[in-house]
């Protein structure tokens, strides 16, 4: 079981800090929770079962795999998947199981084609752009939080990186 004001990665959300554990009446008495409060979102709140929770939520990654993690962003090719649909379903599912290897590619070939289409005065679509959103929101949301710096910081860092 998790405990108060420690930090878990959750989803689509990224990064939130677990606020309380309490018992909330959503139609089961007795059950708890977690309060869950999103780094993208300070005001927001999610509450997340406690047996379903555990499912859903992971603990973030180690200071040390940040620091290698931030390090080795430069290096990813880029991946790009032609079809849209697979295109958004291997991106959930990256972010879903956490594998930033994964992420990393993906993102990198969407910075870059984003980087392509804008030279050819092209805007980028608007599936690329959520899929860009989401991984930013939990890549750079998980990074922030171990590495205790800025999530705008963070950002400019590693797209320059990947820009490169």
């Amino acid at each position: 079981m998790y405990k108060i004001n420690e930090y878990v990665i959750y989803g689509m959300q990224g990064a939130c800090r677990i606020k309380d554990i309490t018992e909330v009446d959503f139609g089961e008495k007795g059950k708890l929770y977690y309060k869950l409060v999103p780094e993208s979102d300070k005001g927001g709140e999610i509450y997340v079962g406690v047996q379903n929770g555990e499912k859903k939520m992971r603990r973030p990654i180690t200071k040390e795999a940040a620091s290698q993690m931030l390090q080795e962003m430069g290096k990813a090719k880029g991946k790009w998947i032609l079809d849209e649909r697979e295109r958004e379903r291997v991106s959930k599912e990256a972010i879903f199981h956490g594998d930033y290897e994964e992420i990393i590619e993906i993102l990198t070939g969407l910075i870059k084609r984003r980087k392509k289409r804008i030279q050819q005065g092209k805007r980028q679509t608007e599936l690329d752009d959520r899929i860009l959103r989401n991984m930013k929101k939990v890549l750079l949301g998980e990074l922030a939080v171990v590495l205790e710096r800025e999530m705008d910081s963070l950002e400019k860092e590693i797209f320059k990186q990947m820009d490169e």
